[in-house]
C-alpha cells in the first residue's frame, strides 16, 4: 500500500519527513508534560474547592486522578460532593497531591490514559496530610465520587460498589444519578486498550 497515493515522489518524501519531525515533537513534548507533572508536589492546609475532584492550589489547579464526581450537569449532587471534600480537607488538614501518591495497589488492569494535565489541571493523586488517607479512595467509599475506569484502572470499583449497595453519600440522595455516572465513567473510549482484569 503506497502512502500519499497520487503524489509526486519528491511530495511523498517531503509529506513523510513532515510527519516524522510532527511525531518526534510530540511525543517530546508529552514526555516533558509527563516528566514535569511527575516532579510536582502540591500542599496546601486549606485548599480552595472548586468541585469533588477539583481543588486550587496557590501553584496550580488540580484534577483528582482515578475518580470523578457530579458535576454541572448534577448541580444538587455536584454541591454536597464539595462540601464533602471540603469538610474532609478541614478536618484532615488539607490536601497533598503528586503523581506517587495514586494507589498503584489497587489497579485491577492498566490504567488507559495517565495524560498529565487535562483542561490546565494537572491530574495528580492527593492525600490527607493528617492521616495519609487517600482522597480518591475516600470519596468513592463515602458515596461522593465513582471510579474512573481509564485513569484508575479499576481502583476504586470495589469502594463504589460497596458505597452504592449501602446508599452512603450520594448513593442516598440520588441513586440513579450516581448510577448513570459510574456506567459513563466505567467506559472505555475506542482505541483504548485495556488488558484483563488481573487474578
Amino acid at each position: 500500500m503506497k502512502l500519499f497515493p497520487g503524489a509526486p515522489p519528491f511530495q511523498r518524501w517531503m509529506m513523510g519527513v513532515t510527519f516524522v519531525i510532527v511525531a518526534v515533537y510530540s511525543i517530546s513534548q508529552n514526555k516533558e508534560q509527563i516528566t514535569e507533572a511527575s516532579k510536582t508536589r502540591l500542599t496546601s492546609p486549606s485548599p480552595r474547592i472548586i468541585d469533588g475532584d477539583t481543588v486550587d492550589f496557590q501553584n496550580g489547579r488540580v484534577r483528582i486522578v482515578g475518580i470523578d464526581a457530579p458535576d454541572d450537569d448534577l448541580p444538587h449532587l455536584k454541591s454536597l460532593s464539595s462540601r464533602a471534600l471540603l469538610d474532609l480537607a478541614t478536618r484532615d488538614g488539607g490536601l497533598d497531591c503528586s503523581v506517587s501518591m495514586f494507589d498503584y495497589a489497587l489497579r485491577r488492569e492498566n490504567q488507559c490514559r495517565t495524560d498529565p494535565k487535562s483542561f490546565d489541571r494537572l491530574n495528580l493523586a492527593c492525600r490527607f496530610p493528617a492521616n495519609k488517607a487517600s482522597v480518591g479512595a475516600t470519596m468513592v467509599a463515602q458515596g461522593y465520587a465513582v471510579d474512573y475506569r481509564v485513569y484508575s484502572g479499576g481502583a476504586y470499583v470495589d469502594l463504589m460498589q460497596k458505597a452504592a449497595a449501602a446508599r452512603a453519600g450520594l448513593w442516598g440522595v440520588d441513586y440513579e444519578g450516581m448510577r448513570r455516572l459510574a456506567v459513563r465513567r466505567a467506559q472505555v473510549p475506542k482505541g483504548c486498550s485495556v488488558e484483563t482484569i488481573k487474578k
